[in-house]
Formats: structure tokens, C-alpha cells, sequence
């Protein structure tokens, strides 16, 4: 007994050192640390891309139908280690070069991720910087890798087409999908919400795979997926590129993950079933989103009042992700004409890019009316 107290205080004490590592680790050692991994992501950006800033589009395609189920176009603003997915219907009519006007989808048979990234360009007039397509089996490969994803599934799913060797099985709630599985969900359309509910679970599973992997438990899985990644990918990146950006998006908090689609609604080209994408916020969202400028920082307050409050999420979504200082929004009853009130840079280059009525105010406010809303 006499020789165990000393080693009981030593316990004690060994112990309270590390509980007061770990809080003083938790207090300042993580900013450190947060800090030394920011200026790192950096200066492998700079390295890998010659740019802050990078405008990807992701395709995934079916190489027996030549068509792509899945088109985003991501910006990735390393500074902020923000990432910013807008999905683009696949049933979007558009003029494809050499070939008249298509779904959009079509162009990636007509010519491969090249001639996708112009038709996406021209529509949105962002720079694209690089391509990444991949198909169904390489994106079940690299969820297995992952040891399988967590999905909440929105919906009950029962669908089988022989033909096409796609068979969805899957109870609605939050459970641990396989990769034949995500893959399953993600191409599932067959309910009300057709196409606009696929591109929403797009959105979902990929920001999932970014939250899984930014899990430190994960980290060591990096490595075997990039061999994946090369293995069953289409791209332009290189493998240096592709390591880049593990390492510069891994352990990124969730909330810096952003996902909307483009305004469009659906219609009829004779009798095949398509989608109008919004031609100008197509336009204002390319600006504002995938630009390589950083925008002044002022502080913005945003007024919806367009009379449509589903444009929230578009809208806060592309500013944010374009950098802008969105601090809050407000819905407000509809009025006819927007305009911008202040009179700092933000206020000066919100007026020039919306090309609407700049009036002199202490705060800065974008006042989205009736006349910028989609459709009109």
C-alpha cells in the first residue's frame, strides 16, 4: 500500500497533464494547427492549379448510352476552403456545336467531357478548369473503399429494370449505404420529383462522401481511394492535382459544402419532355459563382422580394460561394423593381453586376424585385 499511493499521485498527475494538453490543444493547438493545414492547402493549390480559385465539372455518364445522368459544376475557393455544387438538369435544351440543339445531356456522347465543358461554359459564361467523369461502377468502388456511406434516404425506393441492370431496393431513414446501393439512389427518378429529386440526391450523396472524408478516422483511406479515382476516371487532373485536392478539402466543416440547382422549369420540345434553364441567372450565377475575382467585402444584407422564397438557397448559395459577405437575408413582400442600396465598393459592384439602380445608404442592401425573378 505504501508504494502505491505515490504511484496513484503519479497517475493522477500524468493523467491531469494530459487532460490540460488536450484542452489547451482543443483552445489553441487546434487554430494552430487549423492554420498551419489552411496555409498548406494553399500553397498546394498555387502549386498544383496556379489558382486560389477552380471551376470543376463533374459528370457522371453511362458509357453504353453515351449520356451523362449527373452534370455539376463545382467552384472550390480554396482560400476559404468552400465548396460550392450548382446541378444543372440533364434534360437542360441547349445548342451543342455541330449538332443543333439537344438535351444537354447528349453532349457528353457527342463529344466527351470537352465538348460538355463548352456547351456548360457558353451557358453559364464561368471558366471551367478541368473535367471529372466517372460511371456507375467506379463511383461503387470508391464508396466501398470508403467502407460505405452514410445516407439518410428520403424516400422508400422500389424499382428493377432488367435491361438496364439497375435494381433499387431501399427503406426511407438515415442507414449505411453499399456502393451498388448509392449508386442505385442516386440514379433513382421514378416518383413525383422525376429529375428535380435525382439531382437533389446527387447533391446529397456528394456532400456526404466530402463529410465522410473529412473525418480523421478516414484519412488513411485516402491513398487507397485516390487509386480508385485514378483507376475509374475520366480527367483532366492530374494525379498530383487529384492528392491536391484530398489534402486541401480534408477535414473541412460541413457547412462549407454548398448545393442548389439552376433556375429552369420544365416544358416540351415537340414531344420530348425537356427543361428551359433560366438564360439569365444561367449568367448571374456563372458571375457571381465560378468567377476567379475576389468580390469587395463589405457586408451584404440580401432582400428577397421577388415574391418566390424557394430562390433563397440559390441565391445566398451562389453569393456565398462567390465569396461575397452574406451575413443574413430577409424575405420581403414583393415588389416590382430591384435595386441596391449603399454606396461602398460591394454596393457599387452588386449595381454594375445586377445592372439595376444603385441609392446611397449607411448599409449595404441587395433588393431582389419582381423583374429579376427566374422566368420572367
Amino acid at each position: 500500500m505504501l508504494f502505491r499511493k505515490p504511484q496513484v499521485r503519479i497517475a493522477v498527475w500524468i493523467a491531469a497533464g494530459v487532460l490540460i494538453l488536450a484542452v489547451g490543444y482543443r483552445l489553441l493547438g487546434g487554430a494552430v494547427l487549423d492554420r498551419l493545414q489552411h496555409q498548406a492547402a494553399m500553397q498546394s493549390a498555387q502549386s498544383a492549379f496556379g489558382s486560389h480559385k477552380l471551376n470543376v465539372l463533374i459528370l457522371g455518364y453511362q458509357d453504353d448510352e453515351g449520356t451523362s445522368d449527373t452534370v455539376i459544376l463545382a467552384h472550390l475557393d480554396v482560400d476559404r476552403r468552400t465548396g460550392t455544387l450548382v446541378s444543372i438538369p440533364r434534360d437542360s435544351w441547349v445548342a451543342i456545336p455541330g449538332h443543333g440543339h439537344w438535351k444537354i445531356n447528349a453532349a457528353m456522347g457527342y463529344g466527351g467531357p470537352q465538348l460538355a465543358a463548352k456547351v456548360i461554359g457558353v451557358l453559364t459564361g464561368a471558366p471551367i478548369d478541368a473535367t471529372i467523369a466517372i460511371q456507375p461502377e467506379g463511383a461503387a468502388q470508391i464508396v466501398d473503399a470508403m467502407g460505405g456511406l452514410n445516407v439518410d434516404v428520403d424516400e422508400t425506393m422500389n424499382y428493377d429494370d432488367n435491361y438496364g441492370r439497375l435494381h433499387i431496393h431501399l427503406k426511407k431513414g438515415e442507414q449505411y449505404l453499399t456502393g451498388s446501393q448509392v449508386v442505385g439512389y442516386m440514379r433513382f427518378r421514378h416518383d413525383a420529383a422525376s429529375d428535380w429529386g435525382r439531382m437533389h440526391r446527387q447533391q446529397q450523396v456528394l456532400t456526404a462522401m466530402m463529410n465522410q472524408l473529412s473525418q480523421p478516422q478516414n484519412w488513411a483511406k485516402l491513398p487507397r481511394l485516390l487509386q480508385f479515382a485514378r483507376k475509374d476516371l475520366k480527367t483532366t487532373l492530374s494525379g498530383g492535382q487529384l492528392a491536391a485536392l484530398l489534402e486541401i478539402y480534408r477535414g473541412v466543416p460541413q457547412d462549407n459544402i454548398r448545393t442548389f440547382t439552376l433556375p429552369a422549369k420544365a416544358g416540351w420540345v415537340g414531344d420530348a419532355s425537356v427543361v428551359f434553364v433560366d438564360q439569365r441567372w444561367a449568367k448571374l450565377i456563372g458571375r457571381f459563382v465560378f468567377t476567379k475575382n475576389e468580390p469587395p467585402q463589405d457586408q451584404v444584407l440580401v432582400a428577397n422580394a421577388t415574391g418566390n422564397t424557394e430562390l433563397d438557397k440559390t441565391l445566398i448559395g451562389a453569393m456565398r460561394g462567390g465569396g461575397w459577405n452574406v451575413q443574413t437575408f430577409v424575405d420581403e413582400s414583393a415588389k416590382p423593381a430591384s435595386l441596391v442600396l449603399g454606396s461602398s465598393p460591394a454596393a457599387r459592384a452588386l449595381a454594375q453586376a445586377f445592372a439595376v439602380k444603385q441609392t446611397p445608404s449607411a448599409r449595404t442592401t441587395l433588393v431582389l424585385g419582381e423583374d429579376l425573378a427566374p422566368g420572367v
